[in-house]
């Protein structure tokens, strides 16, 4: 049976002609069961979940205020996919180390 004529429309980043059609476990689905596999196999231990998806309860109000805490320091304004200091400077000593290239942490490295 020929493929659909819309079914051959879909761009290749998302599949292409085969999109839709995987039985592949998506990784949404692999942490929902991993964390049914854990919850069975440790009942006794809290299980802290920070996956993605909508909360369902409120936050422990220490958690909340952790958070507020955090969130006012100068030092958490920046954007993550910059990276922190911390990774700046391994990722300097990386290149010096593996490729003896000298590299400024602070204006080189993003």
């Amino acid at each position: 049976m020929s493929e659909s004529y819309i079914q051959q429309l879909f761009a290749e980043r998302i599949g292409g002609v085969n999109y839709g059609k995987s039985t592949a476990i998506y990784k949404f689905e692999k942490i929902k069961r991993a964390k049914a596999a854990a919850k069975k196999a440790k009942p006794e231990v809290a299980l802290i979940d920070l996956g993605v998806g909508e909360p369902d309860e409120m936050a422990f109000p220490q958690v909340v205020k952790a958070l507020q805490n955090e969130a006012a320091k100068p030092e958490n304004r920046g954007y993550a996919d910059n990276g922190g200091p911390d990774f700046r400077h391994s990722a300097a000593r990386y290149m010096k180390n593996l490729f003896n290239v000298t590299v400024d942490a602070e204006t080189e490295v993003l």
